[in-house]
């Protein structure tokens, strides 16, 4: 407990009072309730936290509307009280998730120098881009010593309540540049029981960099560079080798990404939902989209539309006439056709069960759960198409996920983050291009089901366009097939194939 409040240019410092008088703090009042809360967690040793990720809308929605709007009010005046005395946290408190407001909470109680916070995340929150300047400021602040996490499928939360991918973060208080890399503890199962908790901390406890003993997981280090640019994302793989692979490919200097390159990745699954509905093939006004994503979706890497939807009719008041779309019932006319494309790549999708992460044609089409990319001819669409199917496309779509990391979803931001070769350089375009015709006809098997020829094909065109060692490919494709959420099966789980 500190001994005074401290002082700085005249300003109260959070969680530094010891009086017992209601105060005006950050332009908040605070009340004496709140001031006992701020003595006793100040200068904390230890911080040991799961803080909630519900939406912020969502919150307290067991209670009434009228405690639900006190509770939201409160939220909005604690991250009042954290910006007005720490200008960092403007970007780090969330509008949508209420998490990072209890991060920032806990790194005020955090004694400057000897703090340690551990909390439980959403495991996705260590890569989306939605959390970049709360992991960037976090590295600046602590040194982030440990992130553990567990792949098998069916042992992934650590919270009660929910089925999504947890980890824990370890971070000591630090005010130096920390250039010491950060540990990733990746387990194959979680203990059942006190001995087995014993066994796990004492095999964590000897092993340095590699298997664990007993079969636990192994552990291995992520580059401080890359932990202090907000590059978390090695806790998302079972596998290390995948890791830094994804993030090689994402930094590669001789890749640009989709944005960089001028193309213009599009939502029309929201206007679809919004503004059209679905119809029956040869209805006035109908028009194809993809829709469908997972075992019985895409099948080709031809783009095969499985949906019709037309505008939802709106009634023309004076004559009580129904018109269709914004204008008349030509589709032309429609605002979404116009962001159409030859690329559609996926909006998100089961990792184990999905096949495709993009298809292509000669004509053009919009998506729902699928994102056309606009400012592709044709031939280059089917180019991309071949890039982003291959196991470079699909380690740096994975590497980003949002919602789960078995069935992530993507906005038009990552998609516009991911890194393609120059399509419009000829050879690359033609030898990619070759492989999409001989490949349109090949119906893809689900992700789940490991090594297949059409794989192999996509792979062995993009190193042959590239210059790559198609040998490192060729691995790393073996380890994708592996990974748990993926394949459906952790580390050293097998089925009986006959039953």
């Amino acid at each position: 407990r500190t001994k005074g409040a401290s002082t700085q240019s005249g300003r109260s410092q959070p969680f530094g009072r010891t009086n017992r008088v209601a105060t005006n703090w950050g332009g908040v009042n605070l009340d004496a309730e709140l001031e006992d809360a701020v003595d006793a967690v100040h200068n904390a040793q230890i911080v040991i936290m799961n803080p909630p990720f519900t939406n912020r809308a969502s919150m307290g929605e067991k209670f009434p509307k009228r405690v639900q709007k006190q509770l939201r009010s409160r939220a909005d005046a604690m991250e009042k009280v954290l910006v007005n005395n720490d200008s960092q946290m403007e970007k780090f408190v969330d509008k949508n998730s209420i998490r990072p407001l209890f991060v920032a909470l806990a790194d005020r109680c955090l004694d400057n120098f000897n703090g340690i916070l551990t909390m439980v995340i959403p495991t996705t929150a260590l890569s989306a881009p939605s959390g970049l300047h709360e992991r960037v400021l976090l590295a600046q602040r602590y040194h982030i010593h440990s992130i553990v996490t567990c792949h098998l499928p069916g042992q992934i939360n650590m919270s009660q309540n929910t089925n999504i991918n947890e980890s824990i973060v370890i971070a000591k208080k630090s005010t130096n540049n920390n250039s010491t890399p950060t540990r990733i503890v990746n387990l194959d199962r979680f203990p059942i029981d006190e001995e087995e908790v014993a066994d796990l901390h004492n095999c964590i406890l000897h092993c340095g960099v590699g298997i664990i003993a007993n079969g636990w997981g192994e552990i291995s280090e992520w580059p401080a560079e890359r932990i202090n640019v907000g590059d978390w994302s090695a806790a998302i793989w079972r596998s290390t080798k995948l890791a830094e692979a994804a993030a090689r490919f994402a930094n590669d200097k001789k890749l640009k990404s989709i944005s960089e390159s001028g193309l213009s990745p599009a939502e029309t699954g929201r206007l679809l939902r919004g503004s059209y509905q679905e119809t029956n093939a040869g209805t006035p006004s109908s028009f194809p989209i993809l829709k469908s994503k997972g075992a019985k979706g895409q099948t080709f890497i031809e783009s095969r539309p499985d949906e019709f939807w037309m505008p939802k009719p709106k009634i023309k008041q004076e004559d009580n006439e129904y018109l269709y779309g914004l204008n008349k019932s030509t589709p032309e006319n429609y605002k979404i056709l116009k962001k159409a494309s030859h690329l559609l790549i996926t909006a998100g999708q089961d990792n184990s069960t999905a096949r495709l992460t993009a298809t292509a044609s000669d004509e053009k089409y919009v998506g729902n759960g699928w994102i056309p990319v606009g400012g592709l001819t044709a031939d280059e669409a089917k180019a991309l198409a071949v890039f982003i199917n291959s196991t470079i496309g699909r380690l740096q779509l994975m590497r980003n996920p949002g919602r789960k990391l078995a069935f992530p979803a993507y906005s038009t931001t990552e998609v516009g983050n991911l890194k393609i070769p120059d399509i419009r350089n000829d050879h690359i375009r033609r030898l990619l291009l070759i492989c999409w015709e001989k490949t349109k006809a090949l119906k893809v098997p689900q992700f789940r089901d490991g090594e297949c020829h059409v794989r192999q094909l996509w792979d062995e065109a993009v190193a042959t366009a590239l210059n790559l060692d198609l040998q490192e490919l060729a691995n790393l494709r073996t380890l994708l097939n592996d990974e748990p959420h993926v394949r459906g099966r952790g580390y050293n789980q097998f089925i009986d194939e006959s039953e």
